[in-house]
């Protein structure tokens, strides 16, 4: 029966597709007759997507700055490169970020985990026929210097919603790749070169060195890189503190490795996560821009939302 229903819908969305807008119904006028003819409206599509970070969980309230916004999510007319919708992930609770069983193992073949709870974005466009889109994903709110601005091409056919039924409500995951560098404490002055920095996943989930902990400390590589006046490049190993009351964090101290009289030039965080392929940068020195470059529509949505450009604390 949805298969009938869908077939009748798309036949009647191919007749219109060259004259009907994402808008909904227009009139045309005949080249003919020069008479006005009415094309049939849009179907209004829905379709629900969810932000995950890569190898963790949905982006929810850890991922979320302080007005519980944890994504940016936008539509975007390939046709005509416009944003036609965008809204943000909502994340209020510990809950936002899926179900117990959302870490479980699963088939490749199978959707993401998710309960009524799971941050979402439900975003509606009006089509008359199979249309690209690009999703546009901007997250973590909470750390818009480490944010990330990831991209997927889908095809949207009229009246076929994604994700909103309730036998299939995972909808569609984009994943975000990388590693979340926070708190970053450096001195790199003198004979000795002193380092602290937080490391999460980018959905914030902690990195621990208890025993089958996910996000176990020796799957990841956290270095201080500097780059010096001269072109030498010094890398010191951070390791996990195991010290009481402290999250996934990375530090330590080391002698100098500089030569006397050169001076730095840039200092970095690197961090890398390689089963997963996650790496994640922090520049120390001289500091980075609050907000990475995003195309002028994002800029303007979060600028027009009043989405803070500061870090949650």
């Amino acid at each position: 029966m949805e298969r009938r229903i869908f077939l009748t819908r798309l036949g009647t969305g191919l007749t219109t597709a060259g004259t009907a807008s994402l808008a909904g119904s227009a009139s045309a006028k005949s080249p003919a007759t020069g008479a006005a003819r009415k094309t049939e409206p849009g179907l209004a599509t829905h379709i629900l997507i969810r932000p995950a970070a890569r190898g963790g969980k949905y982006l929810g309230h850890d991922a979320a700055n302080a007005q519980n916004l944890s994504a940016l999510v936008a539509l975007q007319d390939l046709a005509t490169s416009k944003i036609v919708a965008h809204s943000f992930a909502v994340a209020p609770t510990a809950q936002s970020a899926g179900p117990e069983n959302l870490m479980d193992p699963v088939s490749r073949s199978k959707p993401f985990a998710s309960d009524a709870d799971s941050v979402q974005v439900r975003l509606k466009v009006s089509i008359a026929g199979p249309t690209d889109f690009r999703v546009l994903m901007f997250g973590p709110l909470k750390h818009q210097d480490q944010a990330r601005l990831v991209q997927a091409d889908i095809t949207v056919l009229p009246g076929v919603d994604i994700g909103t039924t309730p036998q299939n409500p995972e909808g569609l995951v984009l994943e975000i790749p990388g590693l979340c560098i926070s708190g970053v404490s450096a001195h790199w002055q003198g004979t000795t070169v002193t380092c602290t920095a937080m490391v999460t996943m980018m959905c914030g989930c902690p990195i621990h060195d208890q025993p089958g902990w996910f996000w176990p400390d020796t799957d990841f590589s956290i270095q201080l890189v500097t780059y010096m006046q001269s072109g030498a490049t010094h890398f010191y190993p951070l390791a996990y503190d195991k010290k009481p009351g402290l999250v996934s964090t990375f530090t330590g101290a080391w002698p100098s490795q500089a030569a006397r009289n050169d001076r730095v030039k840039q200092v970095w965080v690197y961090a890398f996560e390689p089963k997963l392929g996650n790496q994640g940068k922090f520049k120390v020195f001289p500091a980075l821009p609050a907000t990475p470059r995003l195309p002028t529509e994002l800029r303007e949505i979060l600028s027009r939302t009043g989405v803070s450009h500061s870090a949650k604390t």
